[in-house]
């Protein structure tokens, strides 16, 4: 019978990479389990590394609705049951993972009913002394690639304006350091580490078009930084603007309505504060972790970067993956001339839209998120094109916001949807065309139902 204790003893801002419990998360993550549940892998993602960073206060409903689900900063949890029926199924994914992949596992997850924090246990034998239970601390090491999300971002109402919440994002100290850790557990780790196997079947022609030995493959996650500029200005950033960084300068008139909340105090949101911090989100860090696994992807070893550390040179020489709409990721322009679905943003009304450039008979000129009878509509675009300047491929995962992308990445990790939508344009296992597909996810009383296509084009 095995014994069990608590083990959530917070660790410093950012070393949580390098405990013995992330590590835990990180395998469930790269698990076949979680392999096509992105939006439950965000979930606990976000729970376990804010209860990793001692910050268990704030994994409650109402955060986990808007920093995993969404929702707005003033939606009212007791209307939606997003977090609730999502939490159902994480723990019933936790259940099967530790039943069938690692019934044996030495430290183990749960998310007691009631609440969301999550408890780490260990299963241990009975005589296992009280002392070995708790997890050794974890050395104190340097990360790599860093990127950066502030701790709580408040904007300051206006005078004819009521308050309005901030939203708090966690601060990611960068990608998995590897560390001496239990030899045993690293071993299992190691051995019990697959990859992605979703891409077989047209998915995988995809893939392989995209991850080439002869040329590099490059991960684009979205500037989450940008969208708060153009939220505070209530304006969209074109491509040439963000290139020259003119963009944070609109800021200065505002730089005193809103603030960063840090440790030591208040920090206005100025344009040389956030051209000093990079900000992504972390359904963005899940979507490059989950391509990354592919079988394609694996010998190619691609690269991530930040959105405002790529410049045209980049996209022009390698095969590209950009995440995200244009309004949090404006290299998305460079491939308007191929796209006839465009994925938008209107700043002023604060709603996304999809803009269908030529409709065919029956298809509107415009989706549109809110619709009738209280359904909100999120909308995605798989798109994937010929790359910057003609050569090479690209893949492109937008949505009208975070449901819509995650839409857009399961549709290509689904072998299924997507092999039926692959017969339909000509595709293959062997062969895929140039595409670009809209997907709808509609959310009624906090339920999302599995995407479906609404409309395609085959480009080529």
């Amino acid at each position: 019978m095995p014994s069990s204790s608590n083990s959530n003893a917070p660790v410093s801002p950012g070393s949580y990479r390098d405990d013995e419990r992330w590590k835990l998360v990180e395998e469930i993550l790269a698990s076949r389990t979680f392999a096509k549940a992105s939006r439950l892998s965000s979930f606990l993602t976000y729970i376990c590394q804010e209860t990793l960073e001692g910050r268990s206060d704030r994994v409650n409903e109402q955060q986990i609705g808007v920093h995993v689900f969404s929702r707005s900063p003033s939606y009212q949890a007791a209307d939606d049951s997003i977090v609730r029926s999502q939490a159902r199924l994480l723990r019933q994914k936790l259940d099967e993972y530790f039943e069938h992949e690692r019934p044996n596992a030495p430290l183990r997850v749960s998310i007691p009913k009631g609440g969301y924090v999550p408890v780490f246990q260990r299963n241990l034998p009975v005589d296992t002394p009280a002392a070995m239970v708790e997890p050794p601390a974890a050395p104190p090491v340097a990360a790599t690639l860093p990127v950066s999300i502030p701790t709580l971002v408040t904007p300051v109402s206006q005078p004819d304006e009521p308050a309005k919440k901030g939203r708090s994002v966690s601060s990611f100290a960068g990608w998995a350091v590897a560390v001496l850790l239990l030899a045993a557990l690293v071993a299992d780790l190691t051995l019990r580490r697959s990859p992605d196997t979703s891409s077989k079947g047209p998915a995988g022609a995809v893939w392989s078009r995209i991850f080439t030995p002869d040329r590099e493959a490059l991960i684009v996650s979205s500037d989450d930084a940008l969208v708060l500029v153009q939220e505070l200005t209530r304006s969209q950033v074109s491509l040439d603007d963000y290139l020259s960084g003119s963009y944070l300068e609109k800021l200065q008139a505002s730089s005193g309505q809103s603030v960063v909340t840090k440790s030591n105090g208040p920090v206005p949101l100025s344009a040389s504060w956030l051209n000093s911090h990079q900000y992504t989100s972390m359904a963005d860090l899940s979507l490059a972790m989950r391509i990354a696994r592919v079988p394609e992807a694996m010998p190619v070893h691609p690269e991530t970067r930040y959105a405002r550390d790529v410049r045209i040179d980049d996209l022009k020489s390698r095969n590209v993956i950009l995440i995200g709409g244009i309004g949090a990721n404006p290299w998305v322009s460079l491939f308007e001339n191929q796209l006839n679905f465009m994925v938008n943003y209107d700043w002023k009304a604060s709603r996304g839209y999809v803009q269908n450039k030529s409709p065919q008979k029956g298809e509107p000129a415009s989706y549109e998120e809110t619709g009738p009878d209280g359904v909100h509509h999120s909308y995605g675009v798989l798109a994937f094109l010929n790359g910057v300047g003609g050569t090479g491929d690209a893949l492109l995962f937008e949505g009208s916001g975070m449901a819509g992308t995650e839409s857009a990445a399961d549709f290509l990790f689904n072998q299924e949807a997507f092999r039926e939508f692959a017969q339909k344009i000509g595709g293959s296992p062997a062969h895929m065309p140039h595409f670009e597909v809209l997907l709808e996810t509609a959310s009624i009383g906090g339920n999302a139902p599995q995407e479906r296509v609404i409309a395609y084009r085959v480009l080529n």
